[in-house]
């Protein structure tokens, strides 16, 4: 008994102290507003309040600075004490109307999931509250005012605080996840388009040239990029949420893959830009959300593991006894065998390719300051593709041509990293021979996303 009576004693002198903060600002000649979590029980706050306080304070600052409302942020005060998380601010509002002001934090609060436990309180010059006169509901059952349920105790005060933690943790969570993802889908979208804006890619579309390709351009591929971003975010979501065996998950990867090739083709006008990349993307994302939905460190061995479980056997079940081979794949496969696996091969043995070569290149050689030079990006960004080329069997190559030819391109895209000229022979050959290194490109795609992965979590963001 006397333990209670002294945590309640400390948190009547916290509220007085707040009090007097209030008085102080109004004596200043300012209103002021405060934001406080209706949090029952004892301790009044804990890191996971303190979390969605700090997740709260964000919103509404962003709020009042969309409706105009001004505030003295040189004069804020943020403090955790007995009574819990507490944020109050001077109103740089002399002639405004406050009831307006109040009007806006209702909004604010009632349009958020959990607003019974928001409360944001306006004071007036004598520091007093700003009352709607409008009754809350009672958090727990919502069937009756808060005022109501207190005092006719129909709820403990442990049930209330019970479901109160219990709604705080899974809202952080699918906050959490929702942010993974648009920062993810985000760095997918940019690694697409890093990789058409590359200029003079031997063979491949970017803006100044359409490279060997008389069907598409630069803006088409910006037309697909667009229309793929929401299944990237579907890549994402199935990752972030799967809880069965890896290598049972790739009907559903492709059954996303599906509807997205429907929508790029619509972009499009019936032009393939982005078949190869939606399947690498499709699995990468998924493995990348996998990764840190687990709260685990995204690791290129950790990426690696789940892309080969994902790809199981992928050559022998797809490729291996084909009677009628249809697709480009397949009829390559057909004639060179594990050569001409393509990307089924790479996706079964966790993308060796890249990382052996754009992914070391890029870890030593793209980071802040290239960004801001476009000449010397370019410069590393086509390296990355000529690393990629020198060892990658393109079944883009191998359809369009033969096994000949591919061990040219390979050979001489591994001269043309330190030799201008011999770039320009590979460039003028795979022109005159109407080459384009797709396969490759997607795999370039997919180096750049995973490096931005990896600098996003260097970053801790």
């Amino acid at each position: 008994m006397k333990q209670l009576d002294l945590t309640l004693s400390k948190v009547l002198d916290a509220r007085e102290n707040r009090a007097l903060l209030r008085t102080n600002i109004a004596n200043s000649g300012f209103k002021s507003l405060s934001l406080t979590l209706n949090i029952p029980g004892y301790p009044k706050s804990n890191q996971l309040l303190s979390n969605f306080f700090t997740d709260i304070l964000a919103e509404l600052l962003i709020f009042l600075q969309a409706n105009r409302i001004s505030t003295d942020s040189k004069k804020e005060i943020l403090r955790t004490d007995e009574a819990g998380n507490f944020y109050l601010v001077p109103l740089l509002i002399q002639n405004s109307d406050i009831l307006h002001i109040k009007h806006l934090t209702e909004v604010f609060e009632e349009k958020h999931k959990l607003s019974r436990l928001i409360d944001v309180d306006v004071f007036n010059l004598e520091g007093k509250p700003i009352s709607s006169g409008k009754e809350k509901p009672c958090y727990y059952c919502g069937k009756y005012s808060a005022i109501s349920c207190m005092r006719n105790k129909r709820h403990t005060y442990k049930e209330i605080r019970s479901k109160i933690l219990e709604d705080i943790t899974t809202f952080l969570k699918e906050k959490r996840k929702e942010k993974q993802i648009n920062k993810i889908c985000s760095l997918a979208q940019r690694a697409l388009l890093y990789e058409i804006s590359i200029s003079n890619k031997p063979g491949l579309v970017c803006f100044e040239d359409p490279g060997v390709h008389t069907d598409m351009n630069f803006f088409t591929f910006l037309n697909s990029s667009s229309a793929l971003l929401p299944f990237f975010k579907e890549f994402c979501e199935l990752g972030y949420d799967f809880q069965g065996e890896l290598d049972k998950v790739l009907p559903q990867i492709r059954e996303i893959g599906l509807q997205a090739e429907k929508i790029m083709f619509i972009s499009t006008e019936q032009i393939n830009t982005h078949k190869g990349i939606i399947f690498l993307f499709g699995i990468s994302l998924f493995s990348i959300t996998k990764i840190l939905s687990e709260n685990r460190t995204f690791t290129d061995t950790e990426f690696q593991n789940i892309v080969k479980k994902v790809g199981k056997n992928l050559v022998k079940n797809e490729l291996n006894h084909l009677k009628n081979p249809q697709t480009h794949g397949e009829k390559v496969f057909n004639k060179y065998g594990l050569q001409g696996a393509g990307i089924r091969h790479e996706i079964e043995n966790g993308l060796p390719t890249i990382f052996q070569t754009a992914i070391p290149y890029f870890s030593e050689n793209l980071h802040s300051e290239v960004y801001k030079d476009q000449t010397k990006l370019q410069r590393i960004l086509l390296q990355g593709l000529l690393q990629i080329m020198t060892v990658n069997n393109d079944t883009n190559i191998l359809y369009r041509s033969n096994l000949e030819t591919l061990n040219h391109i390979k050979k001489t895209a591994k001269q043309a990293i330190s030799d201008q000229n011999i770039y320009k022979k590979l460039y003028d050959f795979c022109k005159t021979n109407k080459i384009s290194p797709g396969g490759s490109a997607d795999l370039l795609a997919v180096s750049l996303l995973l490096h931005f992965i990896k600098e996003l979590a260097a970053k801790k963001v």
